[in-house]
């Protein structure tokens, strides 16, 4: 939906299973197998992908094979995936719509489309000195060709990236609304690979910024996320000091925990949203990792309903083990969802799951709780039976 196609490296980032740095250090040469450094285990990702695959022939695309190339080496520098064949074959694999595939005929042996592809090709690899030999056999081939214009501009992008940044805000402006467009139409998919010196180049020049919540994207905390510089983002969002009072620092910095696979931080994220900001709470319902959309669903089928800022305390009264992993809250937040949150914290640590009658440690935080939300209580009540 989003590119046009898939292929398995846009389902490895956006999973988490790949950090880009080394997905760039694959491309530089420096790993022999990405494979090797993927996050979790190698078999349910190959299932991941497999599973992946069979939806993508389902949805009857086409499948291609692809070639990933050591950037910039004119010479044959292939990369390997995998050393297990069935792996390797799967990976190199992309699918595109059916009606997207030119037609056999003389139209794509012309010469014109073909330096035109090849060109692409050279950006995608970022050897930007064959992109631009190729370009320039392009217009001594076909001066009039549609793809020229663009074509020219992603080559000259590079240009940007030895000039210092003096104004963000123009910088912003141009890679949102020019050259992303460009590089996406021309380079599909793998448009990032373009893209990301660009952004990598802003985070440097806003680094040290603060955040204005009137212009929330002109922070290295966002650019960062274009980079896909997790790190990046949590070091710029934890330097701010009232970073939690910002919807969109909160929701930042949760996403750049899940891609770090710190799923405690995340999860106290998503819970400072519920109860700073309850209405924009529904975003992890569509944008979290899938375990808490779940988790988020099942939130909103309940009857009665419940407001967005005790979905934390709902979920901690799901997963009681989440205490072994969530710390307890500071005296500082007192609201009715906070309290709320803490009682039921509270309850998981001094219930016995294994004793026939609550002991007495329990039975007045479970007067608190009714008295704080009578409908949680309750929904508490069923899960001791």
């Amino acid at each position: 939906m989003e590119q046009g196609a898939y292929t398995p490296l846009d389902l490895l980032l956006a999973e988490g299973r790949l950090d880009y740095g080394d997905y760039e250090a694959w491309r530089s040469g420096h790993i022999l197998r990405l494979e090797e450094v993927m996050f979790g285990d190698p078999t349910q990702i190959s299932q991941m992908i497999e599973q992946a695959e069979a939806y993508a022939i389902a949805l009857k695309l086409v499948p291609e094979p692809l070639c990933y190339r050591i950037w910039g080496d004119d010479g044959d520098g292939t990369l390997s995936f995998s050393q297990h064949p069935a792996r390797e074959q799967s990976f190199c694999t992309k699918y595109c719509k059916s009606e997207n595939q030119p037609q056999l005929d003389l139209f794509m042996d012309a010469t014109a489309n073909n330096l035109a592809n090849r060109t692409v090709q050279a950006l995608i690899d970022r050897n930007n000195s064959e992109a631009m030999r190729l370009f320039q056999l392009l217009f001594d081939a076909d001066p009039g060709h549609s793809r020229l214009g663009a074509l020219e501009r992603l080559i000259g992008a590079e240009q940007k990236l030895y000039s210092v940044i003096t104004d963000p805000q123009k910088t912003l402006v141009y890679i949102q609304e020019e050259l992303t467009p460009l590089a996406e139409d021309e380079l599909g998919s793998a448009s990032h690979n373009l893209l990301v010196p660009h952004w990598r180049h802003l985070t440097m020049a806003l680094e040290g910024a603060p955040f204005d919540p009137v212009r929330p994207k002109l922070h290295s905390s966002y650019t960062g996320t274009k980079a896909y510089d997790w790190q990046q983002v949590i070091n710029a969002i934890q330097a701010e000091p009232d970073w939690q009072q910002h919807v969109e620092l909160l929701w930042r910095y949760a996403r750049a925990n899940e891609h770090l696979h710190n799923k405690s931080a995340a999860l106290q994220a998503y819970f400072q949203l519920c109860w700073n900001f309850p209405d924009a709470a529904d975003l992890i319902g569509k944008q979290a990792a899938l375990p808490l959309q779940q988790a988020w669903k099942r939130f909103l089928d309940l009857d009665p309903e419940l407001p967005n800022e005790l979905f934390p305390a709902w979920h901690l009264m799901s997963q009681p083990g989440l205490i072994h992993q969530l710390a307890a809250l500071d005296n500082e937040q007192q609201s009715t969802s906070t309290q709320t949150y803490q009682v039921i914290y509270r309850l998981h640590q001094k219930t016995n799951p294994g004793a026939a009658l609550p002991n007495a440690a329990s039975i007045p935080l479970r007067s608190e709780l009714k008295q704080l939300s009578p409908i949680l209580f309750t929904y508490y009540m069923q899960t001791q039976r």
